[in-house]
């Protein structure tokens, strides 16, 4: 693991990209580089971040923060003005996953996401719902066959919160696009009454995409969904960005899947020394045989990527 991070850090000293070059170009929408700079350093802490890959030219449109919330997945992507987030760790994690909301100024989502009920994604979710901190426009999850239904007290907390705050479920479409403020947010994934044996399978995955840089997010989707997606051919899988499905697991992430993908960076969200061995190095093979730069939350703290449609910064802890 520490090669991986030495390695990475390697890579960043070459490329001779430091934080001030990027916040130079304003990281956000209509700031000042002091304001970018006092925002990171409210995300990452006074002096506790850097920023490698390339200085962008324009405004940060796009950007995806990978919350580090241990074993499990809170992703806020940010499309302009519009606030998209996508999961929210596991029980307990709720705070954690507000707090940050907090710290990068955030008071409303236009999407909350659930990719699919399992506790380590939607076990803050609750949490979130209830505050007050946080308004909420639209939420999504996926339509389960009856048998998979679960009866989780997790599951039936998140659907409790959902009907206090008089909110309704949308459930994913996939070919559906949605405009948030010149991003474009494609549903991939799950089918259409889809019967799958495994709750994975019911992960919605979705692909945001600006100007030429696409973001693809798979929530836990097995091999099975993988398979499923290549022989279909409906959607252009590449991607610029991938937040790498299941923590890195190897029930995910297929040699075909992570070559269709191809990204140039991967973000694994997983836990230290996680009990299930996430990520596997058979993923993380897959990742470096096509020259993919790939970040952990267990190893770097919260992820930020961000660019302006041409260009991608990644920032993260020192």
């Amino acid at each position: 693991m520490r090669f991986h991070q030495a390695k990475r850090r390697f890579w960043a000293l070459l490329c001779g990209v430091l934080t001030a070059a990027v916040i130079l170009t304003g990281t956000l929408t209509g700031c000042t580089e002091e304001e970018a700079n006092e925002w990171l350093e409210l995300l990452f802490g006074e002096n506790n971040y850097e920023t490698v890959g390339e200085t962008l030219e324009g405004e940060a449109v796009l950007r995806m923060h990978v919350i580090d919330v241990g074993q499990g997945d809170a992703a806020l992507i940010q499309c302009g003005e519009k606030n998209v987030l996508v999961d929210c760790g596991e029980n307990g994690m709720g705070g954690t996953v507000l707090d940050y909301l907090e710290k990068a100024n955030v008071t409303h989502l236009d999407w909350l996401i659930g990719t699919h009920p399992h506790s380590d994604h939607i076990g803050g979710m609750d949490t979130v719902i209830k505050s007050k901190k946080i308004t909420i426009d639209k939420v999504m999850m996926p339509q389960t066959s009856e048998e998979m239904t679960p009866t989780t007290k997790t599951y039936t907390e998140v659907l409790d919160a959902i009907s206090a705050r008089k909110l309704k479920i949308t459930r994913p479409t996939p070919g559906k696009e949605y405009d948030l403020d010149g991003v474009t947010m494609l549903v991939i994934s799950p089918k259409k009454n889809a019967k799958y044996t495994d709750l994975n399978d019911y992960s919605v995955m979705l692909k945001f995409t600006y100007q030429n840089i696409s973001i693809l997010t798979g929530g836990d989707a097995t091999k099975n969904v993988e398979k499923e997606l290549l022989k279909k051919k409906q959607f252009d899988l590449s991607a610029d960005i991938y937040k790498v499905s299941h923590h890195g697991g190897r029930e995910s992430n297929s040699a075909a899947f992570v070559e269709a993908v191809h990204p140039r960076y991967a973000a694994i969200s997983v836990g230290a020394d996680n009990s299930y061995g996430h990520p596997h190095q058979q993923t993380l093979e897959r990742l470096a045989e096509i020259n993919c730069e790939v970040n952990r939350t267990d190893l770097d703290g919260t992820l930020l990527y961000e660019t302006d449609g041409k260009k991608i910064a990644v920032t993260f802890s020192k």
